[in-house]
C-alpha cells in the first residue's frame, strides 16, 4: 500500500466514476489538467472521494461498527475473533496493524486527491460551473479534508485533555511528494478549524442552508445528507471545539444546526413498521452526514447473522440489558433495545444495520446524527445549567420511546455527565463513537475493558512506512 506523498496518479480513487474522459486515456496516463478542464472532473474528484470512504477500511467497516467499536468495549467478542486483539488494544499485533495502516493510507489519499481538486480549483474560472456549484464543491473538499484529518488526529494522537503539545500527525494541504512535518495536537486542531471555518463560507450557497420553506429543506435532506454539507461542517466543529476543550464554542455550533430545525426525528411509526423493509432502524431524517454504502446489507451479513460464526459483533444478553438499562423503571422500552435487535438462528443480534435491499433504507452508514448536537450541548450546560442539560437529553430519549420516564432536572453535574454517557452509548452503539468519549475525557478506566485508559490505549502507533519514509 503506497502512501499519499508517493502516489502521483489521481485516478486510484476514481475508477468508480463514469465520465468520457476516461475513455481518452489509459488511467495510468491521464493528466491532471485534462480531467479538471470541465465542472464534471470536479464532480467525479468528489464521487471517488466519497466512494472510497465507504471502502471497508475506513466507514464502511473498520472506522464504525468494526475496529473503532471493538475498541468501545461494547461487543462480547470470541476469543478467535478477528477483532478480539484490538479489544485488547494490543495494536503491535499483525492483524490489528493491519487494518490500522489501511485506514491511515486510505484516508491520506482521499485526502491527496481533495487536495490536487483544491489546487485546480484556485486556478480555474469559476463562471467553467453552473450555479453554484463551484462554492458548493470547494465548500465540499474543504470540508472533507478537515473531517479526515480529524478523524486521523483521534485515531493517531494523544487527546487534548491527556498530552495537547504532543506530536501528532501531518496535516496535508497540498498535492506534493513532500513529507509533510507532524503539527502537534493543538497545531492539527487549529488547521481543522481554519479549513471548516473556510468551508462553512463557501457552503452557504448548499441548497439545504437556502431553502426557504419545510419542502425545499426536506428535499435538500434527502440529497445533502449523503455530502459533506453547511451543517454537517458546523457539526464537525462542534465535535472538534468539544474535542479541543472549548466548551462554550461547541454549543454555539452544535445549537446552529439544531436550531436550523433541518433534521427530523425518526417517526415512532417508521421505527415500529411491522414490515421490516419499511422499517427505519438509522433514523434518516437525523442524518447531519452519512455515506450510501452499496449492498451494505452483504457488508454487514458477515459479522451481525446466524452466519457470523467466530466474527459475532454484538453485546452479549447480559451486556445488552446493561447497556439499556432494563432492571430500571424504563424496563427496557427504549426503542433502540426494542428495534435494533432481531433474532436469527435462535440468538439476538445488532440488527441496526439489517438493510434489507429493496427497503426504504437501505446503504445508509450515519457519520454525524442530530441526536449528538444535542448531547455536545448538554454537556456544555452541565456545569453552569443542569437542568436545561437534562431537558435536552429528555428530549431526545422522548424521541427513543422514554417519554415516560425522564430524567430527574434535579441531577448534579456529575449525575448529567454519567447520563450523557449512557446515552451515547445506547445511541452511537456499532457506530465506532463511544471509543472517542473516552479518550476525548482522558478517562483511566475504560468500561469492559482490563486494560488502563491511558495513551497505550487511546493512541494508535503510526504504521511502518510512515516512520520510515517519513523519517518520523
Amino acid at each position: 500500500m503506497k502512501y499519499y506523498r508517493y502516489i502521483l496518479v489521481l485516478l486510484a480513487t476514481l475508477s468508480c466514476a463514469c465520465s468520457d474522459w476516461l475513455d481518452v486515456h489509459p488511467k495510468s496516463r491521464v493528466l491532471a489538467g485534462d480531467h479538471f478542464e470541465t465542472e464534471q472532473g470536479y464532480a467525479d474528484q468528489l464521487t471517488g472521494v466519497y466512494t472510497r470512504m465507504t471502502s471497508t477500511a475506513l466507514y464502511g467497516r473498520e472506522l464504525t461498527f468494526g475496529l473503532r467499536e471493538a475498541l468501545s468495549q461494547n461487543y462480547d467478542l470470541d476469543v478467535a475473533s478477528s477483532y478480539a486483539r484490538a479489544a485488547l488494544y494490543e495494536y503491535a499485533d499483525e492483524g490489528v496493524k493491519a487494518k490500522i495502516t489501511n485506514a491511515w493510507a486510505e484516508s491520506y489519499t482521499a485526502i491527496a486527491n481533495l487536495n490536487l481538486m483544491l489546487e485546480y480549483m484556485e486556478t480555474v474560472n469559476p463562471a467553467k460551473f453552473s450555479g453554484v456549484n463551484y462554492n458548493v464543491y470547494k465548500g465540499e473538499a474543504l470540508g472533507l479534508r478537515a473531517f479526515l484529518h480529524f478523524e486521523l488526529l483521534r485515531m493517531f494522537a494523544p487527546a487534548p485533555a491527556a498530552t495537547p503539545n504532543a506530536p501528532a500527525i501531518p496535516y496535508v494541504t497540498t498535492y506534493s511528494t513532500l513529507v509533510t512535518p507532524l503539527s502537534t495536537v493543538s497545531q492539527a486542531l487549529d488547521l481543522v478549524i481554519a479549513d471548516l471555518t473556510a468551508a462553512i463560507e463557501c457552503l452557504k450557497s448548499d441548497k439545504l442552508y437556502t431553502a426557504e420553506d419545510a419542502t425545499e429543506a426536506y428535499q435538500a435532506r434527502n440529497e445533502r445528507a449523503s455530502r459533506f454539507n453547511y451543517y454537517a461542517a458546523h457539526a464537525t466543529l462542534a465535535r472538534v471545539y468539544l474535542w479541543k476543550g472549548d466548551a462554550g464554542n461547541a454549543r454555539t455550533h452544535a445549537e446552529e444546526v439544531i436550531e436550523s430545525e433541518r433534521f427530523a426525528w425518526a417517526h415512532y411509526t417508521s421505527i415500529m413498521a411491522s414490515n421490516i423493509t419499511e422499517r427505519d432502524l438509522v433514523y434518516k431524517g437525523e442524518h447531519i452526514f452519512r455515506l450510501n454504502i452499496n449492498k451494505l446489507v452483504d457488508v454487514v451479513k458477515p459479522y451481525f447473522t446466524a452466519s457470523s460464526g467466530t466474527e459475532k459483533l454484538s453485546p452479549s444478553e447480559t451486556k445488552m440489558d446493561n447497556i439499556f438499562e432494563v432492571s430500571s423503571a424504563a424496563l427496557g422500552m427504549d426503542y433502540r433495545y426494542t428495534y435494533h435487535y432481531a433474532y436469527d438462528g435462535g440468538e439476538r443480534y445488532l440488527a441496526k444495520f439489517w438493510q434489507p435491499e429493496g427497503g426504504t433504507y437501505t446503504d445508509m452508514m450515519p457519520l454525524i446524527r442530530l441526536s449528538e448536537m444535542y448531547y455536545i450541548v448538554a454537556e456544555a450546560l452541565a456545569t453552569s445549567d443542569p437542568a436545561q442539560a437534562v431537558e435536552l437529553l429528555n428530549t431526545v430519549r422522548g424521541q427513543r420511546g422514554l417519554s415516560n420516564y425522564p430524567l430527574s432536572e434535579t441531577l448534579s453535574t456529575a449525575a448529567v455527565q454519567e447520563e450523557i454517557y449512557k446515552e451515547y452509548r445506547k445511541e452511537t452503539l456499532g457506530e465506532g463513537q463511544l471509543f472517542y468519549y473516552y479518550k476525548r475525557l482522558n478517562l483511566n478506566i475504560i468500561p469492559g475493558s482490563s486494560k488502563p485508559g491511558n495513551n497505550a490505549a487511546y493512541v494508535f502507533p503510526l504504521p511502518d512506512n510512515e516512520i520510515e519514509f517519513g523519517n518520523r
